[in-house]
C-alpha cells in the first residue's frame, strides 16, 4: 500500500504540528521543589529536559545544576511519566512527548508513541491525525519504519473512522481488496454523492461499476454495475481509459484502473444490447433512474467465473478495533431443540424483557442506538451495524449503564457479541434451531423502537431463507428502528433470531438472523 502522493513533508509537519497543540497552550511547569514534587508524583511537564539549550544542566526547573548523569536520570523519568499518562489517554502529555521525539527526529519512539495512543486515547481529531501519520508512516513514506501493509490499513481505518475524510476513498479501496464489500460499499457511496472533488467523484464511482459487476460476489448485478460505470465515465478525465487522472501513464491509480476497465470491458461485452438501451435510456430520464435500473431482473450470465473473495476470518483480522468472529458458547447454543409448552404472549413478555438491553454507540457526532439480548450473565448478542465505534459501547435498560466490549464481530454477517464486566441480572437461556421453526407459526419481536425501551410487536413467520451463507427467518413481525439487535421470540418464550433488517419498499418484510448462526 503506498500513502497518496500529496502527502508531503509539509503535511507531515503540519500533523505534528497539530499533535503538538496542547504543549504551546502557554502552560508553565513548576520550578524548584515543586518541579521535584510533581515529577515524584507522576505528572508530565509541557516539556522535557534537554541535554542542549539554556535548560541543558536542569537549572532552570529543577534550580539547581545537574551532572550529565542526574540529567539523563531525570529526563528518563520525565518521559516514563508522560508515557503512563498517554497510555491513559492524556492529550498535554501526548503533544509533550510529540514535541520531543519529533525535535530530536526520533522517529520510532514517535511511531510506538502515537501507536500507544490510538489504543487507548478518546481525542477524534487526535487519533484522525495520530491515525494519518502513522498509515503514512507504515505505508513505506517514512525513513526508519519498515514497511507494513495490515499496520498502513489499520491506521489509515482509524484515521477514517475518527474524521479524516481526505482519506477515505484510500480506505474504501482497501476495504474492497480484503473483500469487505459491505463497508467499502458504504463508503463509495458516500463518495460518489458528495465528494466536492472530481477525480473522488469519478474513482468512486467507476469502482462501484467494478464491485456490482462481481467485485464483489455478493452484490454482483450487472444492470446497476452498466449504471455506475457509465456515470463514472462521464467524471473521467480519460473515458477511452477508463481513467480519472488527467494523464492515466502517470496516475498513481494507473494499475487499479487499467485492471478494472479489463474486468468491467470483459462483462460489458457479455450483455445484450437491448440490456445496455434500457439502462441508458433509464439514465437519461429523469422519472426511472437509478431506483428504475435497480428494479430491473438480472440473471447472471453462465459460465462467467465468480471474483475471488477474501475469507471471513482473514478479514476479520485486518479491521482496527473489531475481533475476529469467535460463536457464543453460552448455555442456550447447547439444546436448540423445542421441548417448551405455549404461553400467552404476555408471558413471553415478563420471561424475557429482562434480558433485552439498548446498545449505544458513539464515533464523534456520530451515533447509533439498538438492541441487544444477554444470553450469559456476561454476554450480549446483537448487530454490528449498531456499533459506530468498537472502543466505545455502553449497555443501558431501566436506569442500568453499563460499559461494553466489543468480544467477537463478523461485519459481513452482521453478527456481534458484546462482554461486560458485571454479572447481568438475567439472560435467555433457551433457544430454538432454524430447523424447528415453522412457517406460518407465531413469533414476536422484543426490542427497543425508536428508544422506547422494551416493546413487542407480534407476527407469524413469513419463510426461511439464507443470504451470505447465514439463515435468516422472514416475519411481519414490527421491527423499527433501535430494534435492530432484539430478540425474535416463539409462543413458549424461546429464543429463534436476532431482529436485523427490514426492505423498506416492501410491506411487513422484516428478517431476523437465525439464534444458530451466533451459535457456530
Amino acid at each position: 500500500m503506498k500513502a497518496p502522493n500529496y502527502y508531503s513533508p509539509i503535511v507531515t509537519t503540519l500533523l505534528l504540528i497539530v499533535l503538538q497543540a496542547c504543549a504551546s497552550s502557554g502552560k508553565k511547569d513548576a520550578t524548584g521543589a515543586n518541579a521535584a514534587s510533581n515529577l515524584d508524583r507522576g505528572r508530565c511537564p509541557s516539556s522535557i529536559v534537554s541535554d542542549q539549550g539554556k535548560d541543558s544542566s536542569g537549572r532552570i526547573r529543577y534550580q539547581r545544576t545537574l551532572n550529565s548523569q542526574q540529567l539523563s536520570d531525570i529526563k528518563a523519568r520525565e518521559i516514563s511519566n508522560c508515557t503512563r499518562l498517554v497510555r491513559a489517554g492524556n492529550t498535554e502529555a501526548l503533544a509533550t512527548l510529540v514535541s520531543y521525539y519529533d525535535a530530536n527526529n526520533q522517529k520510532s519512539n514517535l511511531v510506538e508513541l502515537l501507536e500507544t495512543y490510538t489504543d487507548s486515547g478518546t481525542d477524534p481529531k487526535k487519533l484522525a491525525d495520530a491515525g494519518t501519520y502513522l498509515y503514512r508512516a507504515y505505508a513505506g513514506d517514512t525513513s526508519g519504519v519498515v514497511r507494513d501493509v495490515d499496520k498502513a490499513f489499520k491506521y489509515l481505518g482509524i484515521a477514517v473512522n475518527n474524521g479524516n475524510q481526505s482519506l477515505e476513498l484510500a480506505y474504501a479501496e482497501s476495504l474492497s481488496d480484503r473483500g469487505l464489500h459491505n463497508d467499502s460499499l458504504r463508503y463509495l457511496q458516500s463518495i460518489a454523492g458528495n465528494s466536492r472533488k472530481q477525480q473522488e467523484r469519478c474513482q468512486a464511482t467507476l469502482n462501484l461499476g467494478q464491485l456490482y459487476f462481481g467485485g464483489s460476489p455478493a452484490h454482483e448485478n450487472w444492470n446497476i454495475g452498466y449504471y455506475y460505470w457509465q456515470e463514472g465515465l462521464l467524471l473521467a478525465k480519460n473515458p477511452k481509459w477508463g481513467s480519472c487522472a488527467e494523464d492515466n501513464f502517470t496516475s498513481t491509480h494507473y494499475s487499479r484502473e487499467t485492471g478494472r476497465k479489463k474486468f468491467v470491458d470483459r462483462r460489458i461485452a457479455l450483455m445484450s444490447s437491448a440490456q445496455r438501451q434500457v439502462i441508458d435510456e433509464a439514465r437519461q430520464d429523469s422519472h426511472k433512474g437509478y431506483d428504475f435500473i435497480a428494479a430491473l431482473n438480472f440473471q447472471r450470465p453462465s459460465g462467467v467465473p465468480v471474483a475471488n473473495k477474501a475469507s471471513r476470518t482473514q478479514v476479520n483480522n485486518y479491521l482496527p478495533g473489531w475481533p475476529a468472529w469467535s460463536p457464543t458458547t453460552a448455555q442456550l447454543c447447547s439444546n436448540l431443540k423445542y421441548s417448551g409448552r405455549e404461553l400467552g404472549w404476555n408471558e413471553v413478555f415478563e420471561a424475557n424483557v429482562q434480558a433485552i438491553w439498548t446498545v449505544d454507540s458513539r464515533n464523534g457526532n456520530s451515533k447509533s442506538r439498538g438492541s441487544a439480548v444477554a444470553v450469559s450473565p456476561s454476554e450480549l448478542i446483537t448487530n454490528c451495524h449498531l456499533i459506530e465505534n468498537p472502543k466505545q459501547i455502553t449497555i443501558r435498560r431501566m436506569g442500568w449503564s453499563l460499559p461494553a466490549r466489543l468480544k467477537a464481530s463478523d461485519r459481513e454477517g452482521d453478527r456481534c457479541i458484546l462482554e461486560v464486566g458485571n454479572n447481568l441480572p438475567t439472560y435467555v437461556r433457551r433457544g430454538r434451531s432454524y430447523t424447528a421453526v415453522k412457517i406460518g407459526e407465531d413469533v414476536a419481536a422484543i426490542g427497543n423502537p425508536k428508544g422506547l425501551e422494551t416493546s413487542l410487536s407480534r407476527g407469524i413467520v413469513g419463510q426461511k431463507r439464507s443470504r451470505g451463507g447465514l439463515r435468516l427467518i422472514q416475519t411481519d413481525a414490527a421491527i423499527s428502528s433501535g430494534s435492530s439487535g432484539g430478540g425474535l421470540f416463539d409462543r413458549s418464550g424461546y429464543l429463534v433470531g436476532i431482529t436485523t433488517f427490514t426492505i423498506a419498499e416492501g410491506q411487513s418484510l422484516n428478517f431476523a438472523i437465525a439464534i444458530d448462526e451466533f451459535c457456530r
